[in-house]
């Protein structure tokens, strides 16, 4: 049901079908659905009114509003541009066993563990590892603004060479807490690492987003000769 409401198949102010025919369609029973109606309504996404139906209260075709950046200019310009508010978790000076095999380790890092929110809605549950000697050139910037806003920004650090992952999973207890959604919802779990030229991880950072804010927009031909492609397409047509 939240899948037809973000395509628009239930538009913003909409009327959705009945619990006859909804029971009909997901060939569930009327308890299920009720239960699914209530966490949508605790969610504010639909308006139950007795004696009128249930109606779509809230238009998710626009929430994925987080475009999941593919290199390391789009990263900093995303991270620049968004309004966030973030909150401290936690804070202590911790070693790194990333799960992302690449670069090497360095000897210590400042471990913060937080919440980023936009427009007062958490995004993402971050556990983020800055190399200490970096952290120390500027603790309060590193702690308060985006870490790689201040990263990009900090003098004679050098980015050269970075990586990330991703693979879709689902939220446990701690994390639905944090983000606000229900536990066993999907969540894109993404795993980004940042070298300097010695190859030593200056950043890494674990992030959970709710899967339904990501949105993933590739270029499939980047870095591929399109004029050369165009000509061997043409060669193969002839």
């Amino acid at each position: 049901m939240r899948q037809k409401i973000e395509s628009q198949e239930w538009p913003y102010g909409a009327q959705i079908p009945t619990l006859e025919k909804l029971a009909e369609e997901y060939d569930v029973s009327r308890i299920t659905l009720r239960a699914a109606l209530t966490q949508l309504e605790d969610e504010g996404i639909v308006r139950r009114t007795r004696g009128l139906g249930t109606f779509v209260a809230k238009d998710l075709s626009a929430q994925r509003w987080f475009k999941l950046p593919n290199n390391f200019d789009e990263l900093v310009d995303r991270v620049g541009n968004l309004k966030i508010r973030l909150l401290s978790i936690q804070h202590e000076k911790s070693k790194l066993v990333p799960a992302l095999k690449f670069g090497k380790v360095g000897p210590d890092y400042e471990h913060m563990r937080r919440v980023h929110y936009y427009k007062d809605e958490p995004y993402c549950l971050i556990d983020l590892y800055i190399a200490k000697d970096i952290f120390d050139t500027d603790p309060e910037g590193f702690r308060l603004k985006p870490a790689i806003q201040q990263l990009a920004s900090t003098p004679n650090i050098h980015v050269a060479n970075g990586r990330q992952i991703m693979r879709i999973t689902v939220c446990d207890e701690e994390t639905a807490t944090h983000l606000n959604i229900g536990i066993g919802d999907p969540i894109a779990d993404v795993c980004r690492s940042l070298l300097d030229e010695q190859e030593r991880i200056i950043y890494y950072a674990h992030i959970q987003y709710p899967a339904q804010m990501i949105l993933i927009d590739v270029d499939l031909m980047q870095g591929v000769n399109r004029k050369a492609r165009n000509k061997e397409s043409a060669k193969k047509t002839a």
